[in-house]
C-alpha cells in the first residue's frame, strides 16, 4: 500500500503548511512529519489552539446540517484548507447527495491533495483563487459550473477573516460577498477573539520564513457582529463557538462562555 494522500513525506525539504497542521489537529491523514512537529511546538505555547480548531470543525457540521434542513443546498467555502474528514460535502451529502459544494483556497500546495480527496465525489470542486477578489472568484469557471447565483447559497468564512488584516478592509470584503448573495442566501462566520495565548501560538507561524504563513488579526465579538450588518442573524446570534446550536450537552464545555472564538450565521432578507 502507498502512503495516504499527503501523509508522511520522506523529503525533509517539504515545509510545514498551515492547512496540513490543521489536518493533523482534526485527526486527518494529509500531513507530514514536519507538520506534526510544528503543530506540537504550537501546542506547547498555546495548548488550546488544537481544541479550538476541532471546535470550529464541529461548528461547520452543525451549521451545514442547519442550512440543509432550511433548504440551502449550495455551499461556497472560502479559505477552506483541505476538504478532509467529516467536512462540508460529507455533511451536506448525507442530507442530500445533490447538494453542491465548492471549496476555495489560495494555497496551491494543497491543490493536488484537495482534488484527490474529492475524486469520485459528485457535485464538489476545489478552486485555487484569491478570496480578496470577490468578482473574479465568483466568475471562476470552477465556481459557476456548480453554484447557481439565482438560488440560495451559503458562503462560509470559517476562520478566513483571521488572515485578513484591517488594511485589507475585512468589512468591505464581507459586504462584497453579501451583496452577491440572492435573497435567502446565508453568510457563516467564525473568528478567534482577542486572546494573548492564541496570539502567541499563531506568532510561531509568523516567525518562520518558509511556506505560506499568513499573519493573523484577532477581533472582538462586537467586531464580528458588525460584519453581519444588513443580515438577519440566526438564533442564537454571535456566540462562543460551543454555544452555537450544540447537538447535545456533551458538546458544551464546562465554561463555554469563556471560549474566545465566536461564530454566527446570517440570512439575507
Amino acid at each position: 500500500m502507498g502512503l495516504p494522500i499527503g501523509a508522511t513525506d520522506p523529503d525533509p525539504s517539504v515545509a510545514p503548511n498551515i492547512a496540513r497542521i490543521r489536518d493533523y489537529w482534526v485527526e486527518g491523514t494529509n500531513h507530514t512529519e514536519q507538520d506534526r512537529r510544528l503543530a506540537q511546538r504550537i501546542e506547547l505555547c498555546a495548548p488550546h489552539i488544537p481544541y479550538l480548531v476541532r471546535a470550529q470543525r464541529s461548528l461547520v457540521r452543525r451549521m451545514v446540517r442547519h442550512l440543509m434542513r432550511a433548504g440551502v443546498t449550495q455551499f461556497l467555502d472560502l479559505g477552506s484548507g483541505l476538504p478532509n474528514a467529516h467536512y462540508v460535502h460529507h455533511v451536506a451529502h448525507a442530507e442530500d447527495p445533490r447538494a453542491r459544494v465548492v471549496y476555495v483556497d489560495a494555497d496551491t500546495s494543497i491543490e493536488a491533495d484537495s482534488r484527490a480527496l474529492l475524486d469520485g465525489t459528485d457535485n464538489t470542486a476545489f478552486v485555487v483563487a484569491d478570496v480578496r477578489r470577490p468578482a473574479e472568484l465568483l466568475a471562476h469557471p470552477g465556481v459557476t459550473a456548480l453554484i447557481d447565483p439565482d438560488r440560495p447559497v451559503a458562503i462560509l468564512m470559517i476562520e478566513l477573516l483571521l488572515h485578513i488584516p484591517d488594511a485589507d478592509d475585512p468589512a468591505g470584503l464581507v459586504r462584497s460577498y453579501v451583496d452577491a448573495l440572492p435573497s435567502g442566501g446565508h453568510l457563516a462566520l467564525s473568528h478567534f477573539g482577542e486572546d494573548d495565548q492564541v496570539l502567541a501560538g499563531f506568532r510561531i507561524f509568523e516567525g518562520l520564513r518558509f511556506g505560506q504563513w499568513p499573519a493573523v488579526s484577532l477581533r472582538s465579538r462586537d467586531t464580528l457582529e458588525s460584519f453581519f450588518d444588513g443580515l438577519d442573524l440566526v438564533e442564537p446570534g454571535v456566540v462562543p463557538v460551543p454555544l452555537w446550536r450544540p447537538d447535545s450537552e456533551d458538546e458544551v464545555d464546562r465554561n463555554p462562555e469563556r471560549v474566545r472564538m465566536y461564530a454566527g450565521l446570517g440570512r439575507k432578507p
